[in-house]
Parts: structure tokens; sequence; C-alpha cells
């Protein structure tokens, strides 16, 4: 065990019983590197978000931050508890964290799209949809390649009474993954609610098209 996963993970932390959370702590607390430790707690919080045990995954997250200098691991600790809060329906707690990771300045361009894009999230839930678009923006900016991004701006256009800009964020939403069906359900439920649409836009047509008529081998990850 490094000297880092001692300061994380001390003599006498608790064993847990479940056996692929026990696995994890071992990896954990075995890693060889301060990267090796961060990569493993990422795996730990993930697996305590799925089986809804978010406090115990904030407070490794907090013990990270306590011990860790980089501010690349810490923008991703930030990203992480912003994620629980906003799993917590805790939406200014989550944009608090976000905008904390932010501020550290992450240079991998995969953690600031989803920050940004999270925030369009939650600004969106909050009603504030024209912060969210801006963030939404940023967001596409950096990967246009992803879905969620269009999908949150669609949503953002649309309360803002921006109707044919929500029309195309969530046709490129579903461009960008077919299998998704919330832009298309949303796209759907547009058209239905204003069926001149379709003569004024027929673009919109792609956006009904399933993953099985493109014929894809599956979404952008």
């Amino acid at each position: 065990m490094t000297d880092f996963a001692k300061r994380l993970l001390p003599p006498g932390f608790p064993v847990p019983k479940q056996e692929t959370e026990r696995l994890l702590i071992e990896r954990l607390q075995n890693s060889k590197s301060e990267e090796d430790c961060f990569r493993w707690l990422l795996f730990v919080v993930a697996f305590y978000r799925g089986i809804q045990k978010p406090d115990s995954a904030k407070a490794l997250v907090n013990l990270f931050l306590e011990t860790s200098n980089e501010s690349e691991h810490k923008a991703h600790c930030h990203l992480a508890l912003g994620q629980i809060a906003t799993d917590e329906r805790r939406l200014e707690a989550a944009l608090h964290h976000f905008n904390t990771a932010l501020r550290l300045n992450p240079t991998k361009p995969k953690v600031a799209y989803v920050l940004h894009n999270n925030m369009g999230y939650c600004l969106n839930q909050l009603g504030r949809f024209q912060d969210a678009e801006h963030h939404c923006r940023v967001a596409i900016g950096l990967d246009s390649r992803r879905a969620s991004g269009y999908r949150n701006l669609g949503v953002s256009f649309q309360s803002q009474g921006i109707v044919i800009g929500a029309a195309w964020a969530w046709v490129e939403s579903v461009k960008a993954d077919a299998s998704d069906g919330r832009a298309r359900d949303m796209l759907k439920k547009l058209v239905s609610a204003q069926p001149s649409l379709m003569f004024e836009c027929p673009w919109i047509e792609e956006g009904f098209i399933s993953s099985n008529d493109r014929g894809d081998e599956g979404p952008f990850v």
C-alpha cells in the first residue's frame, strides 16, 4: 500500500462484508500510486452510487479531496460530488461543485464536457434557461458527437419559446445517439403539439429514425 493509500484508507478501516465492495476497497487500498488510487476511487464511488449508498461515496471523495494536491483529480472529485447531489435533487449544491471543478481548469475535454452539460441540466431544472443554454452550447463546442448536450439544449430552447431551435437540437441528439429515445420522445411531443413544424422543417423527419433503421453499431461513448 502506498503512503497515499494509507492516508486515504488508514489501517483499521472497516472491511466491507459485501463481496464486490470488499474487492473494490482492497484494490483501492493496494494502489501503487496516487493515479492508480484515484482510478479505483472512481470505481468505488460509481459502485456506491449504483447501490444507493451516496453517503459512503461522498465520504470517500471528501477524504480524497483532503489528501490530494492534484488539481485534475480534485476537479473530477467535485464532478462526482455534483453528480451525487444531482441524484439527490440538491441542484444548487450540484452547481456549486460543478463550478468549483471548472475553476480548477480540468484539462481533459471529457470532464469539461460533462461539467458544462450537467450544469445545463441543473439550470434547466431550476428554470434558468438562458444560463442553461450557454453551458449546453459550451459542452457541444467541446464535443459535438455526444447526444446529451443537444438534448439539454433542446429543453432550454423549448422553455424559451425557441421551438425550431428545440426541434433542431433534438434531431441532432437523435443523430448522435439513435438508441436514446428521450430526445425522440420530446421531439414527437413537440410535433404533436405543433404539426405544422413538419411542413416548415422537413429535416425533422431525421429525428424519428431509430438505430435499427440506421443500422448503427451503437452510441458514441
